[in-house]
């Protein structure tokens, strides 16, 4: 794409997202025995056009996760977005509940 447009967007993008994520991996040397633990997943690279101004180009490199096989001990938090938090509290304030929370295992 890059070459088609005359420009260097998506190659800076990919650039920028190999810097970011370079301190995260660990290449062993050849013949080095892997971690313990360790499973071999692909990975991809993921690109999307930010809306602002500028219309920014983002590469994320991003793991195949759903193909490595599940820890025996579980170590993901999901996470809730703000907008389903507001608005619980909203409802529950508008109805006079009481909130709690808790792990669900």
């Amino acid at each position: 794409l890059d070459k088609e447009n005359g420009n260097t967007l998506w190659a800076d993008a990919m650039t920028r997202e190999r810097t970011n994520t370079q301190c995260t991996f660990n290449v062993l040397d050849e013949g080095a025995p892997p971690p313990r633990g360790f499973q071999k997943i692909t990975c991809h690279m993921i690109f999307d056009v930010k809306l602002d101004a500028g219309f920014t180009r983002k590469a994320r490199y991003v793991a195949d996760g759903h193909k490595a096989a599940a820890p025996d001990v579980m170590t993901y938090a999901s996470v809730v977005s703000r907008d389903s938090v507001r608005i619980v509290l909203t409802l529950a304030a508008l109805n006079g509940l009481d909130l709690q929370s808790g792990d669900v295992k």
